[in-house]
């Protein structure tokens, strides 16, 4: 993680696997993502859409966000990859008073609400600044970093692919759980996880979602689960073993007895009916 002390803004170029990239979060940071191989889904606030490989999204800080990458869409090494900038309402702000010529711009990117995805002309200009913000040294980039401002500030005739409308607290914290099992479901997830991301403690957590749904934080995650499995079982592609870890069990006898309780009989007769 970069320190904000020594630089302005972060900058990263990185290549993984697709179950490696960061789940639903939120930040106090501008992001600019360029998507450089791989597609998938994107959630952005109240949004949830396809998104491909090209694309240059913005998103204003606080808004939660994720990108669920498809895993048959890689490179030869099986990882998709992004270049990725965040930065801060501070570096802006200090922009602006060094730099009278970008204020106007930074007042008008400080007005965006949302979250944009930049049309094809705009998309163009920013992925090639970041492409070559990959072999400069950091005052290169600091450099691109404030022709970019001029650029991604102007957004009419950007796409709004997400923004974060304010709801009652205890809708907000069911609508939190409910992305973040979305985004996360076939992953290691655990109580202390969705605790943290929704910032209250263990105990409060599990008396309140109890009495807002009627059931446990891990019932309803394995119903998800579930839901999940019994879609994978009616594409008929991967075996009963190879779901039950997919969709984010670790134990098969585990995932067979919840699946025969939830659904009335076994994922094997399920699958053959």
């Amino acid at each position: 993680m970069i320190s904000f002390k020594e630089h302005s803004f972060s900058f990263n170029n990185v290549s993984l696997a697709p179950s490696e990239q960061i789940g639903l979060h939120r930040q106090p940071l501008w992001e600019l993502s360029y998507i450089v191989t791989g597609s998938g889904m994107r959630l952005i606030g109240d949004m949830t859409e396809p998104f491909q490989c090209g694309e240059v999204v913005m998103i204003p800080p606080e808004i939660p966000h994720c990108w669920i990458f498809n895993n048959n869409d890689t490179d030869s090494n099986g990882q998709i990859s992004n270049i990725t900038i965040t930065f801060t309402n501070e570096f802006l702000d200090n922009c602006s008073s060094v730099f009278p010529e970008l204020r106007r711009y930074i007042e008008q990117l400080k007005d965006i609400r949302g979250a944009v995805k930049f049309d094809k002309r705009n998309t163009s200009f920013i992925a090639s600044i970041m492409k070559v913000m990959c072999g400069q040294n950091d005052v290169g980039r600091l450099s691109s970093m404030i022709r970019l401002l001029s650029i991604i500030s102007i957004t009419d005739k950007a796409h709004i692919v997400g923004a974060y409308n304010m709801i009652d607290k205890k809708q907000e914290r069911l609508n939190m759980v409910h992305t973040y099992v979305i985004c996360n479901a076939t992953r290691n997830i655990s109580l202390d996880d969705v605790v943290r991301y929704v910032g209250m403690n263990r105990s409060a957590f599990c008396v309140f979602f109890k009495q807002a749904t009627g059931k446990t934080f891990v019932t309803y995650l394995n119903e998800y689960r579930i839901e999940l499995a019994c879609q994978l079982l009616k594409q008929k592609n991967m075996s009963v073993s190879e779901i039950c870890y997919h969709v984010g069990f670790t134990n098969i006898p585990y995932f067979n007895r919840t699946f025969k309780k939830m659904k009335g009989c076994s994922p094997t007769k399920f699958c053959n009916d």
